[in-house]
Order: C-alpha cells, then structure tokens, then sequence
C-alpha cells in the first residue's frame, strides 16, 4: 500500500487547527505634553523604541510627526487659556514659558526613540486593518513599572507594575506637577521632577498632612512641569479634593494586590441589598458607597443610572432629581422617569 505523505502533510500545513498568540513587551519613556481636543489638555505621551508614540492616536512616527504639526499635539498653552488635568482639575493660566517648539519637539522624541534603539531597527510602519469593513485601532497605553534586582549585577530584573496619578509637589512657594507612581508593595515614585523622589505609601500620607502633596494651588501660583514648561495659575476652574486622592491610591494599592476596589465593593453592597434590603445592609451601602473616591462614584452603577439608585437608597428618593434623564425632562415639560428601589424593610408596613 503506498501512502501519498507529502499530500498529507500539505493538508497539515495547509489546515492548522491550534492557534496561537503571542506578546512582546515594548519599552518606552513617559513625557509630558498637551492634546489639542477643543480645550488644553495635559498628557503623557508614551514614546515606544519602535518609533510609535501615544498622542490619542496611535499609529507609527511619522503620523505622530503630523500631529504636531497640525497642532494636535501642543507644547504650549497661550495665556488666558486653561489646561485640564484629567482627575486633578482645571486652571487659567497666564505667563507661560514653554520649552519647546513643535520641530524641537520632533527631535527630541526622535532622540527617545534612539536611546531605546540606536540603530532605529524594526521601526513600526502603520497598515490600516480592516474586518468586516471596521477599522480596527490599537491601544497604546503603557504599563508604568520599577525595576525589582534579585543581585546587583542581575541583567533581567523584575518588573513590578503600577498605576500612575498626577498630584502637585509643593517646594517653597512653587508648585511642580508630578506623577505618583504607585506600586502593589506600598513603595512609590514622584516622577516628573528633576531628581524622582522614592517614598513609601505613609510617607506620602505624611507629605498630604503637611501640604506638600496637594491637589488646590492658589492664584498667582507658580507651577512647573518639567519637560514641558511653566505658567502662573490666573484662577481655579475646578479642583479635585485631596482626601479623595488619598482613597484613590488606597484603591490603587489594593487592586494591584489583587483586592476588590472600592467601587466593587460598593457594588457588591449594592446586590446585597437588593436582595435583602434590611437596615444593616443598607448601612453597609453607605460605608462602601462613601469610600469610593467622589470622581469614581458615577461607576457604581451602569452608564445609564450611574450611582442615583445608591444615592435613592442611602439619602432619600428625592435623589433622583441629581439624574440627568430626569433634568432633562423636566427641562422639556416630558413626563419625568421613574426608579424603583425595595424600601428597607424597617420602613414597609
């Protein structure tokens, strides 16, 4: 009997029935920066060995080299403008001295690019992908990380990874916009400094105590962002609280240890009671509810209601009127909607 194997192994090659992926890990840098959506708002651009940069979009080199040309991606601010800080707030500015202009800019990231990779080997070109007529984009965000050496001399470190926030460093009477690097060990990073300060989770604590962490800076304050330039806060727009931040970073421990963040256990609460809506469950919805950051509380529920059904059961059902369907309605004379919540038991007669 004669066996046609080279038939068989075409058909092999041909059908593969296991599939396979894989991921490769990129180093970058993290430099500050300004998007140009409407209003000003402060970025990190995550700059890749590869050659491609983080801008919003996310595509190779030379599409990041048009962004700034277009003005898309800024490196000023013009004074009586404000610049939004995404979780942190917003401010006026005035006396901006910038660092950079959008060719010098071009270059220097170009120079990230090469410490990374001297030889600018393997350096990404962008092809549109396409399935079923969609075009489909990637996500560039980063993973910020430190480096964990077994023995000094180990070429193959650890990386021990963390979440990132921006909080200013108040040194005197000047204020510098710095990134927090928070890690699963309780161990953090000012970054975006001049020299990066290492500190641990109760040092920082002690730092918010003394007002030299901050989230508020006053008017005619001088603020500094290295890398990018400086400007003169005209007036607040808006502010985050600083407690707030504070439970932020709680969280952000807890979830890189793998614990349930707050939000997940202001929805667990949630479930509970509506399953058993005793007094004492509802006491406990108000605990977790009121520990979840105040710009994370809108997450609690889903993108419709947010977290007005917790807030009806907590303070009262007059809460629904903070719902924007139900503002919205009112404000057009529409029949207004409705939320049906279980009454604690206590209150059913």
């Amino acid at each position: 009997m004669n066996f046609n194997f080279l038939k068989k192994a075409n058909k092999m090659m041909i059908n593969p029935t296991t599939k396979v992926y894989r991921q490769k890990t990129v180093e970058g840098f993290s430099i500050p920066a300004i998007i140009r959506n409407g209003s000003y708002f402060f970025v990190d651009l995550d700059v890749y060995e590869d050659g491609r940069v983080n801008c919003w979009n996310f595509e190779d080199f030379e599409h990041f080299k048009k962004d700034v040309r277009r003005g898309w991606v800024r490196l000023n601010i013009p004074d009586n403008e404000e610049i939004s800080i995404h979780s942190l707030g917003a401010w006026t500015i005035t006396d901006g001295a910038w660092i950079f202009t959008p060719e010098s800019f071009i270059d220097y990231v170009l120079s990230l690019v090469k410490k990374l990779n001297p030889k600018l080997e393997n350096i990404y070109q962008y092809s549109e992908k396409k399935i079923n007529g969609v075009n489909i984009g990637e996500d560039g965000s980063s993973s910020v990380y430190r480096e964990h050496k077994r023995t000094p001399d180990d070429i193959f470190p650890d990386k021990i990874d963390g979440k990132s926030l921006n909080l200013f460093y108040k040194v005197k009477e000047e204020y510098h916009l710095t990134q927090v690097n928070i890690f699963s060990d309780q161990t953090l990073r000012l970054s975006r400094l001049e020299e990066t300060v290492e500190l641990t989770l109760q040092e920082l604590e002690e730092l918010i105590a003394k007002k030299i962490i901050v989230t508020e800076v006053p008017a005619l304050s001088r603020v500094h962002i290295y890398g990018l330039g400086s400007f003169t806060i005209k007036q607040a727009e808006y502010t985050a609280d600083i407690n707030q931040k504070r439970l932020e970073i709680r969280d952000i421990v807890g979830k890189l240890n793998g614990e349930p963040t707050s939000i997940q256990l202001c929805r667990q609460a949630y479930t509970q009671y509506i399953n058993d809506p005793t007094p004492s469950n509802k006491e406990r919805l108000k605990i977790t509810y009121e520990n979840v950051p105040d710009h994370n509380k809108m997450y609690v529920g889903d993108m419709d209601t947010k977290d007005i059904e917790v807030r009806m059961i907590i303070y009262g059902e007059q809460e629904i009127e903070r719902w924007s369907h139900y503002q919205v309605a009112k404000a057009r004379g529409e029949k207004l909607p409705t939320i049906s919540i279980p009454k604690t038991k206590d209150d059913t007669p």
